[in-house]
């Protein structure tokens, strides 16, 4: 399977956001094109129960698509990650059971940002996926 290539500022953002919401987990969006992932968005995670749970508000949700619809050159939705602030970057068997969106890219950010590792989650079976890890871009400026 061709690798997806995320940008490292990407890993930063979202194991940064694992830290920050530990110890419940974290959840957010990718953003990309293809098997590109550009941006993470942090989502809040509403879930009610426990800390090892993990849901994204619905109204952000449909939020960050109105607002990808009017972006150009288009951008879209290509993934989901959340953490396992206390486990290991492996999907879990709930994990794995509500992954309802086959086409998406599903990262998991590990022991408190120890590991981050991805899969494709489809027909509630879970492969884990090679990442490339884009360099961070640095802007010089104009002398």
């Amino acid at each position: 399977m061709t690798p997806f290539s995320i940008a490292k500022s990407v890993r930063e953002a979202m194991v940064a956001h694992a830290r920050r919401d530990a110890p419940r987990e974290c959840c957010g969006l990718l953003i990309g094109r293809g098997r590109r992932v550009d941006l993470s968005v942090p989502m809040a995670n509403i879930a009610r129960r426990g800390r090892t749970r993990f849901q994204v508000d619905p109204a952000e949700h449909i939020a960050v698509r109105r607002v990808l619809r009017q972006v150009a050159p288009a951008l879209q939705i290509v993934g989901l990650y959340h953490s396992h602030p206390e486990g290991p970057a492996v999907p879990s068997a709930r994990d794995v059971a509500e992954a309802h969106y086959p086409d998406w890219l599903f990262v998991i950010v590990g022991r408190g940002g120890r590991s981050v590792r991805a899969y494709k989650i489809q027909k509630k079976s879970a492969v884990r996926v090679t990442i490339r890890w884009r360099p961070i871009a640095r802007v010089r400026p104009r002398a």
